[in-house]
This record gives structure tokens, C-alpha cells and sequence, in this order.
């Protein structure tokens, strides 16, 4: 069987049984991107997503921070947008994409307007992450390290899929949906740094809608783009990629977010420094040294890290998410990092800024180990001005299935993420309903809850209002 049509016929006719991990995995990524929508829907980028849909007219699918709703497609572009924008939201490293943030857009977009169920939400996301998981085997990490963006590639393939499940699309269908998604797939690393970035991920979802609603007309398109000629490996990465050769075998046996769990991010910023900022925060903690007792930090992460980390002297607020030595910096100056680090006054503190010159990136060598298990660890090394030398190794980020989030941490980013965006109303309807997706009844009744005014600023709503926020 082709690639694409063994794909297209797992998710068609997949039997919607999950297992329990399977099931809270999808539940804490509907509450993760959720908490993500709310906070960024406030961003100046995601605001002007917003001001062009508003122009496109109405129709029943719910624009994150507007009052006004929109046709679905509008909805996922305006809401991914949104999910992304802070770099807040998952990861998983085996599509080497942030699934959630082009998946539940697309689908909570499409779920308003076909009036879907929770249950029916998350076993669509299900299929998305496992199309995604299965795209992303046959092309990574190459094609990620040669400079595509696998969210807006990888992630509109999947994603389509994940529509196509949710609108009950047979396998031909099905199999139409994925292709069309192929035709739609862009989107590269040059634009990490720019509101150019999460834009992808609000380009697949929006892009993930078209291709099923499409499909669902009847549109046909090539039955094999993902291994063909012309096709996704061969255009997007090169005969040398690992390839699909025995992944249809074990499709859905033991879903691929039970075995590789998800990466939800503990800080807001690029997923490549996080390893190395919980090797810094942990020995800050054990060995309690301040920012004027530190003579040089020295980190050394992946290859496939270092090449998203762009900026080392950031100019603004979204290349700052992207620079090792800003995120470093701005962590060892007061003990942590949070959504109120990142606005342009933020980024330009002097005291942040004249710690740069003492943190340096190193990599490791290209060609890192695809299992988060195997793959070399980060490393942290702080030279304290009094000679002391503290060193520590971190194979696994807070978040990830090792080192899972607690409840509490999961309530607490809602909290943080939501709280003095929403009506009090809201808030607590809204947390609840989604801290139990799978009883909610109505997609519809659940998205009516973010219908809010956003405004518009670069951060700002973060640091000026007090960091614990008391909206329990």
C-alpha cells in the first residue's frame, strides 16, 4: 500500500479507542493551547491577524479576543496565530513540530461550524498528532535541520487529516485531504524571530480546514504526494531521508502521543533553550549565586537547538524568544523566566543586556539521536567570579513525558495565561470545561467563552499587572 493511502486509511477508519495516557495527553494539550489562545490572542501581531479577518465577513466559527465570530478557515488562521505567537505552546520531537497550536485551531474552528462534541475534538486530535507523527518519521530531523518550519509542513498534513476525521471522511476522501495538504505545505525558518513564525501555525490550521472541507466536496488531487515523484520526501528533504519503510506496520497500535508523550513548555520562549535553562535555574537554586556573582555561563546544546536560536543580541521581543543569551540572561537575573520577560522595554534592561558578552552557545555536532533518550544531553557550565566552577547535564526538559507537569503546574499556566484577559464568568466556566473536554457537549458552548476584546500590545499586559494573579 502507498504511504499516503495507508494513512489516509488508518484515519478514516481508526476505531476511536484511546487509552487512558493517550486520552490525558489530549486533554492537557486542549488545556495547554487553550491557556496559549487567550494570552497571545492580546499580541500586536495576532491583532492584526484579527483586523484582516474582520473584513473577510462573518460566519459561526469564534475568533480568540474578537466578539465577532467568522468562517472557520478565518477562525483557524486568526487562532493559530494566537497559539503560537507566544511560543508558549507544545512540542512533539518526533514530527519536530508544535502540534496542538495547528491542530485544535483547525479543528475547534471546523467543530463550531459541524456543532462537534468534545469527545469528537479530541479523537480528531488524536489523528492529527498520529498523521503528524507518521508525516514527520519519513522527513525529520532533516528536513527540519535544512531549514523548513515542520509546524507549518508537517503540521498542515496532519492537521488535515485531523479535519477530515472530525467531518467523518471515508478513506478516499481522506486520502484527497492529506494530498490537498500537501499542495498547501510552506513555511521556513527564515521567518523564526518575526511575527512571520507563528503566522505559520495559523496558516496550517486555516489551510488544514480548506483541504478537508475541500476533500469533502469531492476535490481529487495526486494519490501518492508524500512519496512520489515530486512528492513531499523528495522535493522537501531528498531520497536520503529516513523514509516511511515500516511505519504503516505499526499505525496506531500504541498511539504515537502514548509512546513519545507531548512537550509542553514550562517557559515562553523557543523550545531549543529550555534544557539549558533548567540546568541554569536548577544549580541557581541548589548553589543560590545571584547574576553579580557569575563570571561566565557556558551552554552546549544540539545542533538542531543552536539553529533555531538566531539572535544573539535581540533587538525586540520576538527575536528575544529566540536568542540563548537574552533567555539565559534575563532567567539568572531574577530566578525565572515568565510571559512578562518579553516586551521591548523588557529586552532592552541594561542589566539583562550587559550580562550577554558572559554567555556563550556551543553545539554539539550535527546528526543528533532521533529518541529524546538517546540524544546527548544539554550542558550548563557557570563560572562564578569567586572561582567556583558549577557544571550540570539536563537530558530532559520540565514538560516532557520524564518530567511531566503536575496538575498544579497545568492550572497554574491557565491561570497565568487567562487570567485578566476573561471575564471572571468566563474564566471559571472555561476552566472547567476544559479541564473535562471529553463531557463537554457542544464545541459551540465551549467557544463562546473567548468571545472577549483582546486589545492589542507587545507584551505589555504581562508586566503590568502583578505575576501571581489570585482568579481562582
Amino acid at each position: 500500500m502507498d504511504v499516503t493511502a495507508g494513512l489516509a486509511e488508518w484515519a478514516a477508519t481508526w476505531d476511536g479507542v484511546a487509552s487512558e495516557a493517550a486520552g490525558r495527553w489530549a486533554r492537557e494539550a486542549v488545556h495547554d493551547t487553550i491557556s496559549c489562545m487567550i494570552a497571545g490572542a492580546g499580541d500586536e501581531g495576532a491583532a492584526r491577524v484579527r483586523a484582516v479577518v474582520a473584513g473577510w465577513g462573518s460566519g459561526p466559527a469564534t475568533v480568540v479576543g474578537s466578539t465577532e465570530p467568522a468562517a472557520a478557515p478565518w477562525a483557524a488562521l486568526a487562532n493559530g496565530m494566537a497559539a503560537h505567537v507566544l511560543d508558549y505552546d507544545d512540542n512533539i520531537h518526533y514530527a519536530m513540530t508544535h502540534p496542538s497550536a495547528v491542530i485544535l485551531p483547525a479543528l475547534l474552528a471546523l467543530g463550531e461550524e459541524v456543532d462537534a462534541s468534545g469527545s469528537d475534538l479530541v479523537r480528531a486530535w488524536l489523528v492529527g498528532i498520529e498523521i503528524q507523527v507518521a508525516v514527520g518519521h519519513g522527513v525529520n530531523r532533516l528536513h527540519y535541520d535544512n531549514g523548513w518550519h515542520a509546524t507549518s509542513t508537517v503540521g498542515t498534513i496532519g492537521a488535515a487529516a485531523g479535519c477530515g476525521r472530525l467531518l467523518g471522511l471515508d478513506a478516499a476522501a481522506m486520502r484527497n485531504a492529506v494530498s490537498l495538504g500537501f499542495s498547501m505545505a510552506s513555511g521556513t525558518k527564515a521567518q523564526f524571530g518575526t511575527m512571520a513564525k507563528p503566522f505559520h501555525a495559523g496558516m496550517a490550521a486555516k489551510n488544514a480546514v480548506v483541504a478537508a472541507r475541500l476533500a469533502a466536496a469531492g476535490l481529487t488531487a495526486a494519490p501518492e504526494p508524500l512519496d512520489g515523484k515530486y512528492g513531499f520526501r523528495e522535493l522537501y528533504v531528498g531520497w536520503d531521508s529516513r523514509g516511511w519503510d515500516g511505519v504503516l506496520d505499526g499505525l496506531g497500535q500504541k498511539l504515537a502521543v502514548e509512546k513519545y508523550g507531548l512537550e509542553p513548555k514550562y517557559y515562553p520562549c523557543c523550545a531549543g533553550a529550555h534544557r539549558a535553562l533548567d540546568g541554569l535555574l536548577e544549580l541557581q537554586a541548589e548553589h543560590r549565586f545571584q547574576a553579580d556573582d557569575v563570571a561566565e555561563v557556558d551552554t552546549l546544546v544540539g545542533w538542531g537547538n543552536a539553529s533555531s536560536l538566531l539572535y544573539p543580541e535581540p533587538v525586540q521581543e520576538m527575536e528575544a524568544r529566540f536568542s540563548m543569551q537574552y533567555c539565559i540572561a534575563a532567567a539568572l537575573l531574577k530566578g525565572g523566566l515568565d510571559l512578562a520577560d518579553f516586551t521591548p522595554a523588557a529586552v532592552h534592561r541594561p542589566e539583562v543586556r550587559r550580562l550577554f558578552p558572559l554567555i556563550r552557545m556551543q553545539t554539539h555536532p550535527r546528526g543528533d539521536a532521533e529518541a529524546p533518550e538517546a540524544r546527548r544531553p544539554a550542558e550548563v557550565t557557570v563560572r562564578l567570579k569567586n572561582g567556583r566552577i558549577l557544571h550540570t547535564t539536563v537530558q530532559h526538559a520540565r514538560g516532557t513525558m520524564f518530567r511531566p507537569f503536575s496538575p498544579a503546574e497545568l492550572t497554574a499556566k491557565f491561570r497565568d495565561c487567562a487570567a485578566g484577559m476573561l471575564p471572571q464568568a468566563s474564566y471559571a466556566a472555561l476552566r472547567d470545561a476544559v479541564a473535562d473536554i471529553e463531557r463537554v457537549r457542544s464545541v459551540r458552548g465551549l467557544m463562546r467563552h473567548l468571545r472577549f476584546a483582546a486589545g492589542s500590545d507587545r507584551g505589555e499586559r504581562f508586566a503590568s499587572r502583578p505575576y501571581a494573579v489570585a482568579a481562582e
